[in-house]
């Protein structure tokens, strides 16, 4: 399970890195636009939560980790792909003004997506490769050695 804490690590790192250079972006380009709900969401879904994933990759809740790394990257994905590029306001970069930070912005923009939308892969991925893991663990101990096997024996 270390390589899929390993590559999930990674993804959140590179998703972090592409984040910090967008948001700079975003400054450069005086976009800061943002509700006090997409604050929220940024901060909570595109930072944090994938950070809180790559703890519990690490841990025996590695499966929610790996959850959470799925939520969290499809999260960044939808908001990513729809704010600066389907949804019409200061953030679209087909409506940004031109300027020296216009070619970040766009760059960063389509790398998010990139990034994001391999991060959601990668978290699909660790969901699949941890869950069959636990699966095959439970079927080698078979029914005599389970918990539930136990207790009704010492009844």
């Amino acid at each position: 399970m270390r390589k899929t804490a390993a590559f999930g690590t990674v993804m959140v790192l590179l998703a972090t890195a592409t984040n910090l250079v967008h948001a700079v972006s975003h400054v450069g380009q005086h976009v800061l636009t943002l509700e006090a709900w997409q604050w929220a969401y940024v901060i909570c879904v595109i930072y944090l939560a994938p950070i809180v994933a790559t703890v519990l990759l690490w841990t025996p809740y590695r499966l929610a980790g790996a959850w959470l790394l799925l939520a969290s990257m499809a999260g960044s994905f939808l908001f990513d792909f729809a704010y600066h590029f389907l949804i019409p306001g200061p953030d679209n970069v087909f409506t940004l003004q031109p300027g020296a930070w216009l070619g970040m912005f766009w760059g960063s923009s389509v790398l998010l997506v990139a990034v994001s939308g391999l991060g959601t892969l990668v978290g699909g991925w660790a969901v699949v490769r941890i869950s069959r893991s636990r699966a095959e663990a439970l079927s080698t101990v078979g029914p005599e050695h389970s918990r539930r096997a136990s207790r009704t024996e010492a009844r």
